[in-house]
């Protein structure tokens, strides 16, 4: 089969590599479509010391099961499916609290965030065990459901963690795909204001299309002055999506009183400057949202089922994997938001 192989720093080399064929308990996904998310394009520019090579990235996968292995139950050829890219072990004490995303013999699928990586879907076919499978709705894209674990990532974060309340006034750092995501699941669960936060009028043009009431250019006007004009009490949440220490510090500029903050996107090493004084005279209440679960994988497909989200509006480019260089050039393009990698067969 064909397959991008990652062999060092900005190194990624179409190659023809074996097939590979599934094992008990496990299928061969052919590939539909495979998001581009910042951690494939940070671990192909060498800054992600986890992932090895040589490698396949891709982790957001959407597919049709084409062969099965002994013992995979339900799951026959011709499945349209939808995959998370975790697996996790099922036995230790975080698999059984439902914290799988935590799980410390864990398996991450093109990815990172686990103790083993194996190849991930820049590729023709991925072979995955059942236990990250989930059935694809009939009426939802595959370029849409590729993007099921980033938007069962961005709920996590707002509803489970965050606890969006209806009516409530959010804040969000970073219009990328996953901030975007977040502003969708805002509006579809009746956040009051949207504020969106970027520094490219693209994005932000994108913002407010999709639901967003006020739209800030941080590097043209002060964001946090823009945000007490048009929310003097303050947002109910702050979402930080947009992964430098910048937003992370605008985030508590933007706290009031009783202002739920998440840090969401940061995952580059360093620190900030934060009071306790005021965090304590504020009660600002702080949390993060990492990976995914099987249960908001469930709520992702979900929403996209019944029409709630549909992540595949924030898609701007589609590259055949025979062009997958362009994928990773369109990274740094201004004009773009959510890079999907599809079959050259299906362009």
């Amino acid at each position: 089969m064909l397959g991008a192989v990652l062999t060092g720093v900005e190194e990624m080399h179409l190659r023809q590599v074996p097939t590979p064929r599934p094992g008990p308990g496990e299928v061969r996904v052919r590939v539909k479509a495979c998001g581009v998310c910042q951690t494939d394009y940070t671990g192909y520019l060498g800054k992600r010391e986890q992932i090895p090579y040589p490698t396949i990235l891709g982790h957001e996968i959407a597919g049709v099961i084409d062969e099965v292995g002994e013992g995979t139950g339900e799951w026959q050829v011709g499945d349209e499916v939808a995959l998370s890219p975790v697996i996790p072990c099922g036995r230790c004490h975080y698999c059984r609290i439902d914290k799988a995303n935590h799980c410390r013999s864990g398996i991450v699928i093109g990815g990172e965030g686990q103790p083993t990586i194996i190849d991930g879907a820049f590729a023709e076919y991925v072979v995955v065990p059942t236990i990250v499978l989930y059935r694809k709705p009939s009426s939802v894209s595959f370029e849409a459901a590729c993007l099921a674990e980033p938007l069962a990532g961005s709920y996590k974060g707002l509803i489970d963690f965050s606890g969006l309340r209806i009516g409530d006034d959010v804040a969000i750092i970073g219009c990328g795909g996953m901030g975007l995501l977040i502003l969708m699941i805002a509006a579809a669960a009746g956040a009051g204001r949207i504020v969106a936060l970027d520094i490219s009028d693209f994005r932000l043009d994108f913002a407010r299309r999709l639901g967003a009431h006020l739209a800030v250019n941080c590097a043209k006007e002060d964001a946090a002055d823009a945000v007490r004009r048009f929310l003097p009490r303050g947002p109910n949440i702050v979402m930080e999506a947009a992964g430098t220490l910048e937003a992370a510090s605008l985030a508590f500029d933007l706290t009031t009183r009783m202002t739920r903050v998440n840090m969401f996107g940061v995952i580059v090493p360093g620190d900030i400057p934060v009071s306790p004084a005021r965090i304590h005279f504020t009660e600002t209440a702080m949390d993060s949202s990492f990976s995914v679960t099987p249960r908001v994988m469930v709520k992702s497909l979900e929403l996209m089922e019944k029409g709630l989200v549909d992540p595949g509006r924030i898609v701007t480019h589609r590259v055949p994997l025979s062009r997958i260089d362009e994928a990773m050039g369109l990274m740094t393009s201004p004009d773009r938001v959510k890079v999907v990698v599809v079959p050259d067969d299906e362009m």
